[in-house]
C-alpha cells in the first residue's frame, strides 16, 4: 500500500489524474446534455402527437350535423384502434366517459382539469402525455377528451442510451487515464533527463551544464535558467574559495613572523634587549596588521549576511571633511597634503561608515604616493547629490587592473605587500559602503601618474 501511495504521488500520476478528471467532467456534462436534449425532443413530440389527435377528435365532436358522429362511435377514436401507445376517451358534459380506446388503464386520471394543457405525469408504473380537452360550441360544453400518449418505450430508449453513454464514459475516462499517463510521461522526459544531468552535477561538481532543448518552450528556458543560476554558483564558489585561500594566507604570514619572533625572543632575548626590543616591536605591528584585517573581514561578513546595521543621520560635511583632514595631516608627514570643499551642505548617511570610506582611501593615496607627492581631498555638492574626491600623485594603477581593484585581496602591486602592509580589503570595504549608501565610485588613473578617485552619494 505504501508503494503504491508513493507513485500515485508523482507528477506523471498527478497530471494524468487532471486530465481524466477534466475528460471526464466535460464528458458527463456533453452526455447529460444529450440525454436531456433526446429527453426534450420525445416529450415535445408526444405532447404535438397529443395535441394533434385532440384536435381531430374535437372537430368530429363539432362537425357539421351531417358529419357529427355520436360520442360512442368507435370511428371517434380511430387513432387510438391504430396506435396502441394512444389511449383516447370521451365523456359527455357531466363527466361522464361514453367512450374510450382501453389501450392502457387511466382510470385515474380526471378529465375536467388542466384543460388544453398537455403535461407529463405518472400513472401507476406509465410514464405519460396527457391533454385534457373541453369541446365548447354554442357557448356550452359538449364533451370533455382525454389523449394519453404512452411514454414507456421513449423512457425505455433513454435508459438503454443511459446505459450506452455510462459504458462510453468509463471506457473514455479509462483511455483518457492511460494516455494522459503516456502523454505525461513523453512531456515530463525532458524534466527527467534534466533531474539525472542535475545528480552528475552534483556528483561531479559545478563544471557539467544541462543540454538545453533546441525548441524554444518553458523546457528549454528553464534548462537555460538553471544553467544560469549553476553560474552564478560556481562563480561564488569559486570566489568564496578564493576567498577563504587568500585569507588564510594573508594570516599565516604575520603568524609565521610572530612565530618566529617568539622563538628568536627564546632563544636570545633573555640576554639581548636589543633583540627583545625588535622582536617586540615586530608582534606588536604584526599583531596591528591581524586586527586591521580581522575586522574588516568581520565588518565584510556582517554585510554579506545583511547583518551590517546603518545609523543613518543629517550631519555636517564641513566638519567631517576637518576631522578627516586632521587625522591625515598626522600620516602624511613626507607628503604635501592639502583639503578644499567648505560648502556648508548636510548628508543624511552613516556618518561612521563615510568617515571610514575617506579614510580608506586616504590611506591607499598615502601608501602608494611617494614621499613629496601631493594628495589631495576634496568635496562638491549640490541639493540632491555629493561628491567626494582623493587625488594623488602617486604610482597609479594600471588600465587593465583598475576594474579588479575591489576585490576583496587583490592588490595591483603584490611586490610591495609586506611595505605597504595592506591586505587587499580596503577597498572592498570602501567599495560596500558606496554601495549600501546607494552611490557609485569612480577611478581615473594611469602609471606614474597618479590616480584620481570619486565618490557620488545622494544627499538623501
Amino acid at each position: 500500500m505504501r508503494l503504491k501511495k508513493i507513485k500515485l504521488t508523482k507528477l506523471s500520476w498527478k497530471l494524468a489524474l487532471l486530465y481524466a478528471s477534466v475528460f471526464a467532467a466535460v464528458l458527463l456534462v456533453l452526455n447529460a446534455s444529450v440525454l436531456y436534449g433526446v429527453k426534450f425532443f420525445l416529450i415535445n413530440q408526444a405532447e404535438q402527437k397529443v395535441d394533434s389527435v385532440s384536435s381531430a377528435v374535437e372537430k368530429r365532436i363539432i362537425g357539421s350535423n351531417s358529419e357529427q358522429m355520436t360520442f360512442d362511435d368507435p370511428e371517434m377514436i380511430n387513432e387510438a384502434r391504430n396506435d396502441n401507445t394512444l389511449n383516447i376517451k370521451v365523456a359527455d358534459p357531466s363527466g361522464k366517459v361514453v367512450n374510450t380506446s382501453d389501450n392502457f388503464n387511466t382510470s385515474g386520471l380526471p378529465m375536467t382539469d388542466h384543460i388544453n394543457t398537455a403535461r407529463k405525469l405518472e400513472s401507476g408504473k406509465l410514464k405519460l402525455v396527457v391533454k385534457n380537452t373541453a369541446v365548447i360550441n354554442g357557448g356550452k360544453v359538449r364533451a370533455y377528451v382525454q389523449v394519453s400518449q404512452n411514454m414507456e418505450k421513449e423512457y425505455t430508449f433513454l435508459r438503454i442510451l443511459f446505459i450506452l453513454l455510462a459504458i462510453a464514459d468509463m471506457f473514455g475516462i479509462l483511455f483518457s487515464l492511460f494516455s494522459g499517463y503516456l502523454l505525461s510521461r513523453r512531456m515530463l522526459k525532458p524534466i527527467d533527463k534534466m533531474t539525472k544531468a542535475a545528480n552528475e552535477i552534483g556528483l561531479s561538481g559545478l563544471a557539467e551544464r544541462i543540454e538545453v532543448p533546441l525548441v524554444d518552450d518553458e523546457l528549454s528556458r528553464l534548462a537555460k535558467t538553471f544553467n544560469e543560476m549553476l553560474d552564478r554558483i560556481k562563480a561564488t564558489f569559486d570566489k568564496q574559495g578564493r576567498f577563504v585561500a587568500d585569507a588564510s594566507h594573508e594570516l599565516r604570514t604575520p603568524v609565521s613572523i610572530i612565530q618566529g619572533y617568539i622563538g628568536m625572543m627564546d632563544r636570545w632575548g633573555k640576554q639581548d634587549e636589543k633583540v627583545l626590543q625588535e622582536s617586540i616591536d615586530a608582534i606588536k605591528k604584526e599583531t596591528l596588521s591581524m586586527t586591521v584585517m580581522i575586522e574588516r573581514l568581520l565588518f565584510l561578513a556582517r554585510g554579506d549576511n545583511g547583518s551590517q546595521v546603518l545609523q543613518k543621520a543629517t550631519f555636517s560635511i564641513d566638519d567631517l571633511m576637518e576631522e578627516v583632514s586632521m587625522e591625515s595631516l598626522m600620516l602624511t608627514a613626507g607628503h604635501n597634503f592639502s583639503f578644499q570643499g567648505s560648502q556648508g551642505l548636510e548628508l543624511f548617511a552613516d556618518r561612521r561608515m563615510i568617515k571610514q570610506m575617506l579614510r580608506a582611501l586616504l590611506n591607499n593615496s598615502i601608501k602608494f604616493t611617494p614621499n613629496g607627492g601631493r594628495v589631495t581631498l576634496l568635496y562638491t555638492g549640490n541639493e540632491n547629490k555629493v561628491v567626494f574626491s582623493i587625488l594623488d600623485t602617486g604610482i597609479g594603477i594600471p588600465e587593465e587592473e583598475q576594474e579588479q581593484i575591489f576585490e576583496r585581496f587583490y592588490r595591483v602591486d603584490k611586490a610591495r605587500v609586506r611595505e605597504t602592509g595592506g591586505s587587499g580589503l580596503g577597498l572592498s570595504v570602501v567599495k560596500w559602503i558606496v554601495d549600501v549608501h546607494n552611490g557609485e565610485i569612480n577611478i581615473i588613473s594611469s602609471v606614474e601618474n597618479g590616480t584620481s578617485v570619486a565618490v557620488t552619494l545622494p544627499r538623501l
